[in-house]
């Protein structure tokens, strides 16, 4: 048997060609996006004065994957008012992937913002359960991007779609806005006032995994107050 690896290769070098090309056309807000809010502030700060981070080569073509089965799924979604909307909440901005009118839908709340999830099987099955048990449900940091969303638009409520990669598998979480809009205020008031100081703060995590050096894009700074 031969093998040969001209394929992946190729696919290989224009993912990596694609991801550096989308980052070099990518003009930074200067601002708190709404999909870092449940990142640790120290992280939250880096990226907004630009501290850069990098990906190995397995990380881009797992977010080309991601990609892919996002763009497949807005073709798919019944009531699509809208795509990609720009949106803004005191000073924090973000794109809603899908602004969607429920009123086909199981659980009718209006025109509410959507954001698209693609996650592995092993993932979906964490989320959702299996055998009958009850999974862990959404991720916290996905409620705070999605009620962000939702009270930047006016809307009651938010859904998140998890999309199992594997084999298109799809749940769908209703958030209320409402529920988070403490905390979201609360995170961005402590960034307002870490920016006005003018320092890094130090690296406090707010999820276990987010001390493992594996996952921590910012490790070295991980120990250390910065001025900047």
């Amino acid at each position: 048997m031969l093998k040969d690896v001209t394929l992946d290769r190729v696919i290989g070098e224009n993912v990596l060609r694609k991801f550096d090309e989308d980052r070099e056309a990518h003009i930074p807000s200067g601002k708190l996006s709404a999909s870092i809010l449940g990142n640790p502030l120290q992280w939250q700060v880096l990226k907004v004065i630009g501290v850069p981070t990098d990906f190995d080569e397995y990380v881009k073509r797992k977010l080309q994957r991601g990609k892919d089965v996002e763009d497949w799924i807005m073709k798919q979604l019944p009531g699509l008012v809208e795509g990609q909307k720009e949106i803004e909440y005191r000073g924090v901005v973000g794109y809603v992937d899908a602004v969607v009118d429920m009123k086909d839908y199981d659980f009718k709340c209006g025109v509410i913002p959507h954001e698209i999830k693609s996650v592995s099987n092993a993932k979906y099955l964490r989320i959702v359960g299996k055998g009958g048990k009850p999974g862990q449900g959404a991720d916290h940091s996905h409620c705070l991007q999605v009620a962000l969303y939702a009270l930047a638009m006016g809307s009651e409520y938010g859904a998140i779609d998890y999309i199992a990669t594997d084999d298109y598998r799809i749940e769908t979480y209703i958030i209320k806005a409402a529920d988070f809009k403490a905390e979201i205020d609360g995170i961005i008031n402590k960034f307002d006032e870490a920016i006005s100081s003018g320092y890094v703060p130090e690296f406090v995590e707010k999820e276990v995994w987010q001390s493992n050096q594996k996952y921590n894009s910012y490790y070295e700074f991980s120990c250390y107050y910065l001025c900047y």
